[in-house]
């Protein structure tokens, strides 16, 4: 169960074998309890965790309390909370809270409680359950924590799980936060293509963790040596065969529903327990995986799909919204009125209309063979006939250059400049300027009137936000010869653009020196030849980058004032990384050996 970047997570386990920051441990007011989990704890923990309970509750001027911290002694642990067991649920909502709120005041980052009370204490399971899932949810809502992120609750009985599942499903759907406070946590994409606003939701993605039958070993042998051997071994054994991974990507927060719904069919039929994790600021978001290594593997590769998936259709929609900023396609309904489509239909009636082919669409879940030539579109169904009408948005605020080739109706034109024309030669003088010497094989300008819209419209926009016109540098972007299609379609993407290198953060990069770019990165065909952009990039108010950014980091308190890229050296720079696949334009395309 998320909430905002702390994870609630119930399981059947032993308490005394967990990795974290702290263990609960249910004792009694003498902290030195010697029953149940509080003596399975202390026998695993060593002497010296006894010794150290005694020497606090037996120290000059020691008054009674609820709770104590010691060291984890030989467990894996680095702290244990002892409290004073309870047998109230609103007395064990209060100690689950208060245990919270000292790892947050000490900056503990993971804490594991066993089922308070359900032992000696005798309060119902179900109780239990909602008072602990309770606790973390108050404490979430009202401290909003910096530090704790990773609450687990142990429960060695496995019919009790049940009952902490069935509270933690009664919870799912609270809001934690303000939405400004937690904006990461409600928000998750709903749609894609719909007509208005995307949904938010306030509930996060909730992955119930699957159980799994035991297997019960049970040892004899003539010695204690013997025995302590084989249960080692058996150990090992199980230990190698254990794997974790950890799967780290933007796109992870992008996921549907019915993608979520993937992970949960991935964690029923694998040995494989999935959390995902969220992120927070410049944190890219993570899922981890832990289980028997061949099905950590799979649910990897699975999951990698489901990612790339996930990109593809993000790509799809940020190419339609762009499509829609500049063309709107519309159909008149049967009663007069007219109607905007959704943006992917748009976009599937604008590349068709430059294709001049007819495509099939749907509207109001009808099948349509469209031919936007010919504004019509007749359904597959019957002969029922809708006339469609395309708005071209582009406006004389933004027009083509007035050196460009006649587009004659495409988006996209590749035009070689001829050798020793004005043009030609003030590319070469700049590519030249510090001394590089390249054998130029052809110089080409890209027309691509979608790519020089949107460049120009968030031009503008960057002006306007940033009070000065001192936004837009010529830099350089070597790649191969295998990205120059989608480069020239689609715009400098980071899926592809980018991924040469990301030391200051996980974006497009551009060179202010073109012999940077000229170098490793423009890597050479079959032929030996090698290819170079000259681009337009909007660097805006730009601050230093970091390996692990995602997006520019913000201005000051406002999370909403971005700076608009980042560089290597703020007062020199060599280098400038932006994040949005329209921040740069791919004006000259050098070939060059």
């Amino acid at each position: 169960m998320q909430m905002g970047q702390l994870a609630l997570e119930v399981s059947s386990g032993d308490i005394t074998k967990e990795t974290c920051d702290v263990i609960v441990n249910s004792s009694n007011q003498n902290f030195n309890l010697q029953a149940g989990v509080s003596k399975a704890i202390l026998d695993n923990a060593g002497p010296k965790v006894l010794l150290e309970c005694a020497q606090i509750v037996n120290s000059p001027g020691y008054m009674p309390r609820s709770m104590i911290m010691t060291s984890g002694g030989q467990l894996p642990c680095s702290n244990i909370i002892h409290i004073v067991g309870q047998n109230d649920a609103t007395k064990i909502r209060e100690m689950v809270q208060g245990v919270l709120k000292v790892c947050e005041e000490n900056k503990f980052r993971s804490v594991a409680f066993p089922a308070l009370g359900t032992g000696q204490g005798g309060v119902s399971p179900a109780a239990v359950a909602d008072a602990m899932v309770g606790a973390v949810v108050d404490f979430v809502r009202k401290k909003q924590p910096k530090f704790v992120c990773s609450v687990k609750i142990l429960i060695f009985q496995t019919a009790m799980i049940a009952e902490f599942h069935n509270s933690m499903k009664k919870r799912q759907g609270e809001e934690v936060a303000e939405k400004s406070v937690f904006n990461k946590f409600i928000d998750s994409v709903s749609s894609f293509f719909g007509l208005g606003a995307e949904q938010q939701s306030t509930t996060d993605f909730y992955l119930e963790r699957q159980e799994f039958d035991p297997a019960v070993f049970q040892l004899c042998a003539d010695n204690q040596r013997n025995l302590s051997t084989a249960k080692k071994r058996i150990s090992e054994l199980i230990l190698n065969e254990q794997a974790q991974r950890t799967i780290r990507d933007q796109y992870i927060n992008q996921f549907t529903q019915a993608d979520m719904d993937e992970l949960k069919a991935l964690q029923r039929n694998l040995t494989v327990s999935i959390r995902l994790d969220r992120g927070q600021e410049d944190q890219e978001p993570r899922i981890h995986l832990e289980g028997l290594t061949r099905d950590v593997l799979t649910a990897e590769s699975d999951i990698r799909n489901i990612i790339r998936k996930v990109e593809r259709s993000e790509n799809l929609k940020n190419k339609a919204m762009m499509v829609r900023k500049q063309v709107e396609w519309k159909f008149q309904h049967q009663d007069g009125s007219v109607v905007s489509l959704d943006i992917l239909t748009n976009l599937q009636l604008e590349e068709a209309f430059e294709k001049s082919q007819s495509v099939k669409i749907k509207i109001k879940n009808e099948t349509f063979n469209a031919d936007p030539v010919l504004r019509r579109a007749v359904s597959t169904k019957g002969r029922k006939q809708i006339e469609l009408m395309r708005n071209d948005l582009r406006t004389p605020d933004n027009p083509l250059p007035q050196h460009w080739d006649d587009m004659k109706g495409s988006i996209l034109k590749q035009v070689p400049l001829t050798a020793g024309s004005q043009e030609y030669n003030d590319v070469l003088a700049d590519v030249t300027k510090n001394g590089l010497s390249l054998n130029i094989i052809k110089i080409e300008r890209i027309q691509n009137t979608t790519l020089w819209q949107s460049y120009q419209l968030l031009k503008k926009q960057m002006e306007v936000k940033n009070k000065h016109t001192n936004n837009e540098k010529l830099l350089y972007h070597g790649t191969g010869a295998n990205s120059i299609d989608l480069i020239n379609s689609k715009g400098f993407n980071r899926s592809y653009a980018g991924m040469h290198g990301a030391m200051y953060g996980k974006g497009s990069y551009f060179a202010v020196d073109p012999a940077y770019s000229a170098g490793s990165y423009a890597q050479p065909d079959n032929t030996g030849h090698k290819r170079m952009y000259q681009a337009r990039v909007l660097v805006g108010d730009y601050t230093q980058g970091r390996s692990n950014m995602i997006a520019p980091p913000a201005k000051s308190g406002n999370a909403a004032d971005l700076y608009d890229s980042v560089t290597d050296k703020p007062n020199n720079s060599s280098m400038f990384i932006v994040f949005n696949d329209i921040q740069a334009y791919p004006e000259y395309l050098i070939t060059f050996t």
